[in-house]
């Protein structure tokens, strides 16, 4: 199996990735550097682009929880995801780990919303109030969305006016230091940070979460194939402007420069799948590389997109096939 089998992760993030190159140095995007502790996988992007691309839809399907909190939001918020232009966040925490309810390990976060002082009103008149979050930055009043059994998701305002939804245990990570790794800057800093679809996947963590039931899990080659000392993945998409255009796709990756050295044939492997996928690009895919990250960018089209994340997105989010499922 090739080094980026773990690409089941990877290239299931991999594949919605899509860029106009790779960007000039800076801090990373806010939902990267403002990662809650414990973050393994997530994904973002423009909330009204993104909600309704199916391939969000199958991973936040591997979540009941979070995505019947995410419809119950926008119904009674009368929020229109078609017309919105803010950014929706989604965090998935300790992804194998294991806990009384399956799939509680998430934060949803919405900013930028178009106006927020009216969603503040929309979401005070459609969801009551019950106690408050205690952060460093002060008392964060919570808003009810339900509780099922043992779990009681919520819904708060930072001070940043960005809606955080989840578990109270997740909200209270909200209350511990949030600083992403140098790595996970770095990789941050190579893809597209305007695309509305954009992806993290923390490998050295998600690597962690899965030792114990390692044997049993859907993603157990990722333990052997993953060179070590690859710390962060990151990827974007931007769409074409047409059905024919291709879309751009960005991947970059970042660890230590042992790391570096041994995923790039992981790389060039990549550069060859793509290439052999029925209606190849006739451009050439660009491989850059430093000492401690590499990336890629590519044009794919529509058909190469969802074939490539039809294989690889859904594992990327599987929780371990042997755990009860939350059905609600």
């Amino acid at each position: 199996m090739n080094r980026l089998a773990l690409s089941s992760s990877a290239f299931a993030c991999v594949a919605i990735i899509a860029t106009q190159g790779c960007q000039p140095r800076h801090r990373g995007a806010d939902w990267v550097v403002g990662a809650p502790q414990g973050t393994v996988i997530a994904l973002s992007g423009q909330a009204g682009w993104m909600i309704q691309r199916p391939e969000f839809q199958r991973a936040l399907h591997e979540f009941p929880l979070a995505e019947q909190a995410l419809d119950l939001f926008l119904k009674r918020a009368h929020i229109d995801p078609a017309s919105e232009t803010g950014r929706l966040t989604f965090y998935a925490m300790d992804l194998y780990a294991k806990s009384s309810i399956q799939g509680s390990n998430f934060l949803l976060q919405l900013s930028h919303f178009k106006d927020p002082k009216n969603l503040m009103v929309a979401v005070t008149e459609a969801f009551p109030m019950e106690g408050s979050l205690q952060t460093t930055k002060g008392e964060l009043p919570l808003h009810v969305l339900f509780d099922y059994n043992t779990i009681h998701v919520r819904m708060a305002f930072d001070t940043e006016d960005n809606v955080w939804i989840g578990d109270l245990a997740a909200l209270g990570r909200l209350n511990q230091p949030r600083a992403a790794s140098p790595a996970t800057v770095r990789a941050s800093q190579w893809i597209d940070a305007q695309a509305p679809f954009q992806g993290l996947l923390l490998t050295e963590d998600l690597l962690k979460n899965l030792s114990a039931d390692l044997d049993k899990h859907s993603l157990r080659e990722i333990s052997k194939d993953l060179p070590k000392g690859i710390e962060a993945l990151a990827w974007s998409v931007a769409p074409a402007a047409s059905k024919e255009a291709p879309h751009q796709f960005s991947l970059a990756l970042a660890g230590t420069p042992e790391g570096i050295s041994q995923v790039s044939p992981w790389m060039h492997r990549l550069v060859a799948m793509i290439g052999a996928l029925p209606g190849g690009s006739s451009r050439p895919a660009d491989l850059l590389e430093e000492r401690t990250r590499a990336g890629l960018k590519v044009q794919l089209t529509q058909a190469q997109l969802e074939l490539v994340m039809s294989r690889f997105l859904q594992q990327s989010l599987q929780r371990d096939p042997q755990a009860p499922v939350t059905k609600l």
